[in-house]
């Protein structure tokens, strides 16, 4: 008999396309998987309560710690009631989720997708029994049924799959808003924080992220404190650096403003879509174009028509972005940041899966994007290079392998 899995969903766009891709991925491997819509409340409850009380589950796979706290008995967690491993994968940084990590069932194994990441868990969430790195997936755009919601509308006869880089409408395309007016509600009563100034912490770590961008936020946090003599427990400094993460935000928004202004400066014309690109104070460059905001779908048909994904990484500084493998699954050339995961894993590939710069030469990127849109024949071989490369390393049935093998069948598939 298969074993089966829960997926949850309903609540974004983005996890509700990992979980139908992922699903789907196990399922080649012989899973039977339930995916369960949480905005339907009654029905979700009705099926969980199914699935766990005829000791179906293998397990549950969540992103975001969705789900961990369901009961259906007061003060008894499902998971850890009826056993099930809580496989629990987390797209964003730990400090973006401190109370469901504090409350996490005993079941839980926690999967980060950044190697500081999960360090960070082993240091200060020792309580939790299980974490691990895996690497993010990507997947190509769904363009079978055209004229469906959030099918490929700029190919609406079916003609294309992935256009050659002359047939490429958008020169390149920046997916991702700018973090830095979600980071605005983040932000704590500064005042009220008595044990350091922590306008001047905030005015120095920023500074020092920027000028060091290969540190993490949590690094350049505990440095200054440290120098400013305050020293803390775990515990403690957990507290302020969760607390505190909406520097995380705002160096990553400058940096990823920066990657786009300057390509429009100098000529280049960026097509950007999300949140915040509207309210820069250089929004009416007529390089810079507007798309607002769209569904993950619609991402992934938009670098289908790309000749250039342009990414900048949000700080992860040992890991890869979904955005580098999209980019590369929809045969673009990929511009990014790097990463220690990047050099390792990606970089030191014999032909050139991507076109690296850094953070520390930003400047330099212009001369490198213009160079490679001047060289088509180049672009399209490092495209061809990537969509390979990322076809070998990293698809969401190579992941979902791994979670099989090593959490939920170690005597093998069944």
């Amino acid at each position: 008999m298969a074993k089966e899995l829960l997926f949850i969903g309903g609540i974004y766009d983005t996890i509700d396309l990992f979980n139908e891709a992922f699903s789907a991925a196990f399922e080649q491997l012989g899973f039977c998987c339930h995916v369960i819509d949480i905005r339907r409340k009654q029905k979700a409850m009705e099926q969980l309560r199914e699935l766990t009380e005829e000791g179906r589950l293998a397990g549950a796979v969540v992103f975001n710690n969705i789900g961990y706290n369901l009961s259906f008995t007061k003060g008894q967690n499902i998971w850890e009631e009826r056993g099930i491993p809580y496989l629990n994968i987390l797209m964003d940084h730990p400090f973006h989720y401190a109370r469901p990590l504090e409350q996490a069932p005993k079941t839980s194994v926690v999967v980060c997708t950044d190697r500081n990441h999960a360090a960070y868990l082993r240091r200060f969430y020792p309580q939790l029994g299980q974490v691990d790195f895996l690497p993010h997936a990507g997947m190509e755009a769904d363009i079978t049924e055209h004229a469906g919601a959030g099918m490929c509308h700029l190919c609406p006869d079916g003609s294309a799959y992935h256009p050659t880089m002359e047939e490429r409408p958008l020169e390149v395309l920046y997916a991702g808003g700018l973090s830095k007016y979600v980071a605005e509600g983040l932000v704590p009563d500064l005042g009220e924080i008595t044990e350091f100034d922590a306008f001047e912490l905030t005015r120095q770590v920023l500074s020092e992220l920027i000028r060091h961008p290969d540190k993490t936020t949590e690094q350049a946090v505990e440095e200054y404190l440290l120098a400013i003599g305050k020293q803390y427990t775990d515990a403690q400094l957990c507290r302020w650096i969760t607390e505190l993460r909406f520097l995380d935000s705002y160096a990553t928004s400058f940096f990823r403003e920066q990657s786009v202004r300057l390509l429009a400066e100098n000529g280049i014309q960026v097509t950007v879509f999300g949140g915040g690109w509207d309210r820069c104070e250089w929004a009416a460059n007529p390089n810079l174009i507007y798309g607002g905001k769209v569904l993950a779908p619609q991402v992934l048909e938009l670098m289908n028509h790309s000749r250039i994904v342009l990414n900048t990484m949000t700080w992860y500084k040992n890991g890869i972005h979904d955005r580098i493998i999209n980019g590369m699954l929809a045969k673009a050339a990929v511009v990014t940041d790097t990463s220690a995961y990047l050099e390792e894993a990606v970089l030191t590939e014999k032909e050139p899966c991507l076109a690296p710069f850094s953070l520390h030469e930003i400047h330099k990127l212009p001369d490198l994007v213009g160079d490679l849109l001047a060289h088509p024949n180049r672009m399209e071989q490092i495209a061809e290079n990537g969509y390979q490369y990322a076809l070998g390393h990293h698809t969401w049935l190579q992941r979902a392998g791994y979670i099989a093998k090593t959490y939920l069948c170690k005597d093998g598939f069944s």
